[in-house]
């Protein structure tokens, strides 16, 4: 993909299907002549004003106009990819839109592999390599969460952080680097205590940058919320009451629930994946105990847990089973939930009040409290709310979070080497890693491998 830069790329932007309109984009250097071979509009190339809307008619191949359009010339550089580029705005149609790529790649384009576009706004400078990202995952967005997490990265405040970071290093690894040169001299051009103090400094401002990938996830992938408990205590009945309509199966049997059903809802702007889970208990049916392992592998990577408890029966020892099986688990946030609430009780709120985790009681069947249960998840996520509402950087992308431990590693080595008075070899050999790696975020360094992968994943036409 990235050899072919000098072709004049086109594709359609918008979405396939019926519309009121439909763009046609053409990029690169021949994007204007090729443009008005098919496109009338009774201008000379060289009188086209730049971004100045200009109606048209588009002509077929033997001569008649099809359709009247609306073309925007962008002369480069004032341009998405900061190249020549056209957008042809036509009447929605299927066949039409088609008909109108195929007049632009008849006479001169070629169709725009997927993301081939942001690709050349990135290789022009135009954005870096994080902030391309922040696209795709842009037009992806599902909710409010989503799309303010993925403008943070886009309006380039993590590639400000992160270069702040490389600069720093740069400095000092420069200066070693220059050490080497004098080394039968013995000068040091940096002393080891400042260089000790500012590596230390960068190191910890990369640990809150990893620190806020757990946010940054969320905000970008949802919440994984997972409802739990023993067998027959309502965990189905949860699940549709929280999604307001009946998607699990309801029954008195116990062990209805062989298998993870996962639903998605939009809680106060934030993904919610919802997973009803089979009821963990000690059980010889094949079946039932592989719905428990999977059970108990969804309890693992959970964001939430809802803890379900049949209010209407004392704790049992599969509960308290249930209860040390989540206690192990240190990253989920924990609900407990007694259910049954229109039954008379055995189990009160104080029961289980001690394990320092919210608890609701609620009526699953008859949507009692659920109200109460939404402000919790709520609750449980407005300080997630609030560091992707700031001005500060925040790591949304496991590629970017994989990169940072990287990076933290070799910070750690350097410092080592330094304060065992390492020589400077050594230590620059740790900051130049960290620094390669840096640069594989922002895109100062990579290969056509990590641009093909990332830049594939786009739809065609961005």
């Amino acid at each position: 993909m990235v050899n072919e830069l000098d072709d004049t790329i086109a594709a359609i932007a918008t979405p396939p299907g019926r519309g009121g309109i439909a763009i046609i984009r053409l990029s690169g250097k021949e994007a204007i002549a090729v443009t008005v071979k098919f496109f009338n509009c009774g201008i000379k190339i060289e009188e086209i004003e730049p971004r100045r809307a200009v109606v048209g008619k588009v002509i077929d191949e033997d001569g008649f106009a099809i359709d009247e359009a609306i073309a925007i010339f962008f002369k480069s550089p004032g341009s998405y990819t900061k190249e020549d580029l056209v957008e042809i705005n036509t009447h929605g149609g299927i066949y039409l839109s088609q008909k109108v790529l195929e007049l632009a790649i008849k006479n001169g384009a070629r169709l725009a592999k997927p993301g081939e576009f942001t690709l050349r706004a990135f290789l022009n400078g135009r954005i870096d390599l994080s902030q391309a990202e922040a696209i795709a995952d842009l037009i992806q967005a599902r909710t409010d969460a989503s799309i303010r997490a993925s403008y943070v990265q886009l309006d380039g405040r993590l590639s400000k952080k992160i270069n702040e970071i490389s600069n720093l290093l740069l400095d000092y690894c420069s200066l070693l680097e220059i050490e080497l040169d004098f080394s039968e001299e013995n000068i040091e051009f940096v002393q080891r205590t400042d260089l000790i103090k500012k590596v230390d400094a960068a190191k910890q401002e990369l640990e809150k940058l990893v620190a806020t990938f757990q946010i940054g996830r969320i905000a970008r992938e949802g919440v994984k919320l997972v409802i739990t408990g023993k067998p027959n205590v309502g965990k189905s009945s949860l699940l549709n009451a929280l999604i307001m309509e009946e998607r699990a199966i309801v029954t008195e049997i116990p062990g209805t629930t062989r298998d993870a059903l996962e639903v998605q809802l939009d809680i106060h702007g934030f993904l919610f994946r919802i997973i009803d889970t089979a009821g963990i208990k000690k059980t010889e049916d094949k079946i039932e105990r592989e719905g428990i392992r999977r059970a108990k592998k969804h309890l693992e990577s959970a964001d939430v847990i809802l803890h379900v408890f049949d209010g209407s029966l004392p704790i049992e020892n599969d509960d308290k089973v249930i209860m040390d099986e989540i206690d192990k688990l240190d990253s989920a946030k924990v609900i407990r939930i007694i259910n049954k609430n229109d039954l008379a009780q055995q189990i009160e709120s104080k029961d289980l009040e001690q394990r320092d985790t919210p608890v609701v009681s609620i009526s699953a069947l008859q949507n009692r409290g659920i109200e109460i249960l939404d402000q919790e998840l709520h609750n449980l996520i407005l300080n997630v709310n609030e560091n992707i509402s700031g001005n500060e950087a925040i790591v949304t992308n496991v590629r970017h979070w994989e990169i940072l431990n990287r990076v933290k590693e070799n910070l750690t080595g350097a410092l080592r080497e330094a304060e065992q008075g390492a020589s400077s070899e050594f230590i620059s050999l740790y900051l130049r890693e960290a620094l390669d790696c840096l640069g594989q975020i922002t895109g100062k360094v990579t290969t056509d491998d990590i641009l093909n992968n990332i830049f594939s994943k786009f739809c065609i036409g961005k």
